[in-house]
C-alpha cells in the first residue's frame, strides 16, 4: 500500500517516500501530468542517459541539413581512449553517422559517443557547450553536462524530472527516427552487438528507451511506451541492479498505460534547482568511497578515467 501523499514546497503532491528512496517519475506525455513521483528533482548522475542528449542534438543537426546520416564519423585518438563500454575499433576507423548513432544507443559505446560529438560539434568541448545550451532551452534546470557519453564526472548531474523533459523532446522532435531508440541489435563489420535492455525484447508497447550505469549512479533508465492512444514516460534512477530497474520501469509503464493513475501534479510546475552535487553510490555499488553529497562542485579538468570502474548499462 502506498504511503499517503505529502505536500512539497513547490505545491506538488507526491507519494511519500523514505529519505533513502531512489528517484522515479511517471508522466503522461500528452498532458505533462505527473502520475507517480519519488524524489523527482533530486540531483543524480545520469550515466549513459547522457547519450539521449547526444542523440537529440545530432538528430537536430541532421534535420537542419548540417550533416546527413551518411556523414562519416571518424574515431579520433580521444574517442578510442574512452573507457568501456565501447565499440573498441582502432583510431581512424570511419562509420556512417546512422551506424554510429545506432551503435551508441544499442551498445552504449562511449568511444562512439565522443566521435559523434566531434563530428557534429567540431570538438567534444564545443558539443558539450551545445548540450548545456539545449538543456537550458528545454528547461532542464537541474542538469549539467560535462561529457557526451556519461562516463562519471562529479560535475555531470541531472534528475528524473529533467530526464522526462529530455525524453519528451526526443519524442517530439524525432518521430521519424523512432527505431533508433528501440533497436535490439546491430551488425558492424561482422560483429553483432545486442542491446541488453530486456524491455526491448518483451515489452510490446515500448517506444523509446535508454539505460545507464556507473558506480556513482546505480542503474538508470528513461523509457516511453504507447498503447491505446496513451503515451507515458517512466524515469528510474539509482536502482540496485538491472533486474530491479527493469521491474520498476515495467510497473510504472503498466500503471501509466492502464489509465487508472490519477494526476498528482504537472511537469510544467515541477522545477529543479540549479545543478547540485549528485548522490554518489560508489561505496554501495563498487566498494569505493565517493565524496559526500554536499561536497562542493569540482572545478576544471576531466574525471580521472583510471578511477572509473567499467560501466554496465
Amino acid at each position: 500500500m502506498k504511503a499517503p501523499p505529502i505536500l512539497l514546497a513547490a505545491g506538488l503532491f507526491l507519494t511519500g517516500t523514505s529519505a533513502g528512496a531512489s528517484p522515479m517519475l511517471l508522466v503522461d506525455a500528452s498532458s505533462g501530468n505527473i502520475l507517480e513521483a519519488q524524489e523527482a528533482t533530486r540531483s543524480w548522475h545520469p550515466a549513459s542517459l547522457t547519450k539521449l542528449m547526444t542523440a537529440h542534438l545530432t538528430l537536430l543537426a541532421v534535420e537542419a541539413g548540417r550533416l546527413s546520416m551518411d556523414t562519416s564519423v571518424v574515431m579520433s585518438a580521444r574517442a578510442v581512449a574512452q573507457a568501456p563500454t565501447k565499440l573498441g575499433v582502432p583510431q581512424g576507423t570511419s562509420l556512417r553517422l546512422e551506424d554510429a548513432l545506432t551503435v551508441m544507443m544499442v551498445k552504449s559505446a562511449n568511444d562512439v559517443a565522443v566521435a559523434i560529438a566531434e563530428a557534429v560539434g567540431g570538438s567534444e568541448a564545443s558539443f558539450v557547450a551545445a548540450m548545456n545550451a539545449e538543456a537550458r532551452r528545454l528547461g532542464m534546470s537541474g542538469t549539467r553536462f560535462v561529457n557526451a557519453n556519461g562516463l562519471h564526472d562529479e560535475r555531470q548531474v541531472t534528475n528524473a524530472r529533467d530526464m522526462a523533459v529530455l525524453m519528451l523532446a526526443v519524442l517530439g522532435y524525432h518521430s521519424g527516427y523512432g527505431d533508433l531508440f528501440r533497436t535490439p541489435s546491430i551488425t558492424i563489420n561482422g560483429r553483432t552487438l545486442k542491446n541488453t535492455n530486456k524491455l526491448i525484447e518483451d515489452y510490446a508497447a515500448l517506444e523509446a528507451t535508454k539505460t545507464g550505469y556507473v558506480c556513482a549512479s546505480g542503474f538508470n533508465a528513461a523509457t516511453s511506451a504507447v498503447q491505446g492512444g496513451r503515451r507515458v514516460i517512466a524515469v528510474v534512477l539509482g536502482s540496485p541492479n538491472a533486474a530491479a530497474r527493469t521491474r520498476t520501469t515495467r510497473e510504472l509503464l503498466d500503471a501509466g498505460l492502464s489509465g487508472t493513475a490519477a494526476p498528482i501534479g504537472n511537469l510544467r510546475i515541477l522545477k529543479a534547482d540549479a545543478p547540485l552535487p549528485g548522490a554518489d553510490l560508489r561505496r554501495l555499488k563498487c566498494g569505493r568511497q565517493g565524496p559526500a553529497i554536499a561536497r562542493a562542485t569540482v572545478a576544471g579538468g576531466d574525471a580521472k578515467r583510471a578511477e572509473v570502474p567499467q560501466p554496465r548499462d
